[in-house]
């Protein structure tokens, strides 16, 4: 098995995992750890060999289509099949469907929450964080006005795979997505348009630190931790880090839903997030697939979930479990984030459709084009791809 030595659950959860399933069934798990900039090149060398180097892999939701496509990856059997539509929404495993299969069993749960420094707020005179992204640069202008903090917001917003999912859940909290309703990759909407113009004002009015166009998301969240932004957005391991922090922001610091813009909300679309799901698959050249697909059943179990609540489970009975309540207290609010989650383009060639995107996106950013110019180059770059 290829497992992933960054973050969510962590190699020695899983090393332990795997020796409970060999005392339990004599089957034999060997592990290797990768960083994620370099698993997919080895799962790509590995798909070459007539037989695998790897029965299971760990697979981005960004994967799927392209693994699929590559025949690289099986589809997960039926049994499990049904084991999934019944226990995880189709919020998480839509993210691993591709030409009407599903293709890795929900694994990590990650999607992106609001974060705010509470003490930086009341001094700034607000009690709550915003309900809306017009609320937001409200509350951000004012702390800046006031002298409480030069920029109010940091994210990461460098040009990688980290800008993209920036961009995609503000599209939807303009109420927009990336792709039209043919399906097809849409990115002259007006959705699409005013996130980026957002972000741009944002950085055009001093609210955001200009430095988020250099941090990835380890920085940005240190940043928020060391009290030195009012304002964030990042992945769920920021709760546990704002949790386990010896600093203030561990009193100071709160999780809360993503906003969307006041037109939006009014319709009940209030939030907007970005997935960032990961899933367990066996590769299509293994020569162990039957033991392979019992451990991935064995390793994603409700069972093993429960005992690391560090991560959100996949499983909707874990959630309100009294354990969950108890260790998790955001499990609440993650419950309702999550159901505002939305996935990037689900196509065999995204990696490519990204680099173009983050080219544009990034160029916008920079003041070195305008947001609708940006926007049509990357249009006309994906379309020419993809032809």
């Amino acid at each position: 098995m290829l497992y992933m030595a960054q973050a969510g659950y962590q190699p020695s959860d899983i090393l332990q995992q795997a020796r409970s399933f060999e005392e339990k069934t004599g089957i034999v798990v060997n592990l290797s750890f990768f960083e994620y900039e370099d698993q997919y090149n080895v799962i790509i060398e590995s798909s070459k060999k007539k037989t695998a180097d790897y029965d299971i892999i760990l697979v981005d939701l960004i994967w799927t289509a392209d693994f699929a496509e590559r025949a690289i990856i099986d589809p997960i059997p039926s049994y499990l099949v049904d084991e999934v539509r019944e226990g995880i929404i189709p919020e998480i495993y839509s993210a691993f469907t591709y030409d009407n299969r599903i293709w890795a069993v929900p694994f990590l749960a990650n999607f992106q929450l609001f974060y705010t420094n509470m003490e930086l707020l009341h001094r700034a005179g607000f009690i709550r964080p915003p309900a809306t992204l017009e609320e937001l640069v409200d509350m951000a202008s004012t702390a800046k006005k006031m002298g409480v903090i030069e920029y109010p917001l940091f994210d990461s917003l460098r040009k990688q795979e980290a800008l993209v999912c920036e961009f995609v859940w503000l599209v939807g909290a303009f109420g927009g997505d990336l792709l039209d309703q043919r399906g097809n990759i849409n990115l002259t909407a007006p959705a699409c348009r005013r996130a980026l113009e957002f972000l741009v004002n944002l950085l055009d009015a001093g609210l955001l630190n200009p430095y988020s166009l250099h941090s990835e998301e380890v920085f940005a969240a240190e940043v928020f931790i060391w009290g030195d932004s009012l304002f964030t957005t990042n992945w769920t391991f920021l709760t546990g880090l704002i949790r386990e922090s010896e600093l203030p922001i561990r009193r100071s610091g709160k999780a809360s839903l993503i906003p969307s813009v006041r037109a939006v909300a009014s319709k009940g679309d209030t939030s907007s997030t970005i997935s960032g799901f990961q899933g367990l698959s066996v590769t299509r050249n293994s020569l162990h697939k039957e033991k392979a697909w019992r451990f991935i059943a064995f390793l994603s179990s409700p069972e093993f979930q429960r005992k690391h609540l560090a991560e959100m489970s996949v499983w909707q009975q874990v959630w309100t479990e009294e354990i969950t309540l108890k260790e998790d207290p955001d499990i609440e609010l993650k419950k309702q984030q999550i159901l505002r989650v939305h996935h990037r383009p689900i196509h065999p060639r995204y990696r490519e459709v990204s680099a173009r995107l983050q080219y544009w996106i990034y160029e916008a950013l920079s003041g070195n084009v305008d947001s609708q110019e940006a926007l049509e180059n990357a249009q006309r770059d994906i379309d020419n791809l993809l032809q």
